[in-house]
């Protein structure tokens, strides 16, 4: 009775662990079952992108005028706000001119006088040259009135210049902008007296403006080998700015035919449209220099590269559907795409989601999407 007791005792124990193990045995497989991730893939292909170079450089005025006189006196009048646009021509400044004008009357008049001395002399000369030609008078009288009629003529033209520079000093009294653009507050208030080697002023054109930065002479002759225009076309925004919409338009306009010897860089300038008023002479800036969209390259987004110790890699899919790393070598890069020298060849599906949740050898499931690089 006892043995049968624990024979009974002993099936039913075997029996709980059987079933223990075959519960494990099922969590394993459902462990084992890991469900594939969906990935965004794109197939590379090698084809023409539009180029950009990043640059910093710094705003000049087109043009940058010190406004002085050409004479000196006291100042009377100014004819303008700090900060307004000016045209060529317009009034700024108004110096006293009493003096200026006083020396024109005298000048006027000293004219006056010698240009009737100078009508007299003709005249004597016009009455004497019949008499000397019939013999009643003589010659050496004739050659004196000659002689005198030249000094006056002399005496007579510089009267005239004399008068010239009097007028130019009473106009010079009144202080005119030489150019377009914009003033800058007066640098003498009135009631001073002037001189002609005081600054009064300065005008600035910005309806256009420089832009001069500094790329390596290898870049320079990346540049020149590669471009697609003549003279390239530049966006340019100032530090801190990203939206492109924002950008001021232009192209250079020079490149030097130097390299510094000390920095090994070559001075290039563009010109560029700020017709707003948009930026000031003297801002930092960000450029953007087109180069080509003619050259096809292989590119992918930065935003899908990542790094190693062994420098720049993408995560690709291969024909088995499995991540596998690829090292890339990045000829260039911006913040729109990166070129790549070797590491990727057409065909390869670049995973173009996030990537750092994927692992070498994981099994996925790739989702072809549109380039992730936009044109």
């Amino acid at each position: 009775m006892h043995l049968k007791k624990l024979a009974i005792l002993f099936l039913s124990v075997l029996f709980l662990f059987t079933g223990c193990n075959d519960k494990k045995t099922e969590e394993k497989v459902v462990k084992k079952e890991i469900k594939k991730v969906d990935v965004n893939v794109h197939t590379i292909k090698k084809q023409t992108y539009p180029v950009w170079v990043d640059f910093s450089g710094k705003t000049e005025a087109l043009k940058k005028v010190a406004i002085t006189s050409r004479v000196n006196g006291e100042l009377k009048e100014l004819f303008f706000t700090a900060g307004q646009s000016v045209k060529k021509g317009d009034t700024l400044f108004k110096i006293d001119d009493r003096q200026y004008k006083a020396v024109l009357a005298q000048k006027l008049a000293t004219l006056n006088k010698d240009e009737s001395s100078q009508r007299l002399a003709l005249a004597n000369l016009r009455r004497y040259e019949p008499l000397v030609q019939k013999g009643l008078a003589p010659r050496e009288k004739l050659d004196e009135l000659k002689a005198r009629l030249g000094e006056y003529n002399a005496v007579v033209k510089a009267d005239k210049s004399a008068v010239k520079e009097a007028k130019l000093d009473v106009e010079y009294s009144i202080v005119k902008a030489t150019i377009d653009g914009k003033i800058g507050k007066s640098l003498v208030d009135i009631g001073n007296i002037i001189t002609s080697s005081d600054k009064l002023a300065e005008v600035v054109q910005t309806k256009d403006l420089y832009v001069n930065f500094n790329p390596s002479s290898s870049e320079v002759f990346i540049l020149n080998r590669y471009k697609s225009e003549e003279f390239p076309k530049v966006r340019v925004l100032p530090e801190n700015v990203e939206d492109q919409n924002l950008s001021l338009n232009g192209k250079v306009d020079f490149i030097d035919n130097v390299t510094n010897e000390t920095t090994g860089t070559v001075l290039m300038r563009a010109k560029i449209d700020n017709h707003n008023n948009s930026l000031f002479p003297g801002t930092f800036v960000n450029i953007k220099l087109f180069v080509t969209d003619k050259i096809p390259v292989i590119a992918v987004n930065p935003n899908n590269l990542a790094q190693n110790q062994l420098g720049s890699y993408v995560l690709a899919v291969d024909e088995n559907n499995k991540i596998v790393k690829k090292q890339v070598e990045v000829e260039y890069s911006n913040k729109e795409l990166a070129i790549i020298k070797s590491g990727l060849k057409d065909g390869d599906r670049v995973v173009v989601s996030a990537i750092n949740r994927l692992q070498e050898n994981q099994e996925v499931n790739a989702l072809e999407v549109s380039n992730p690089i936009s044109k």
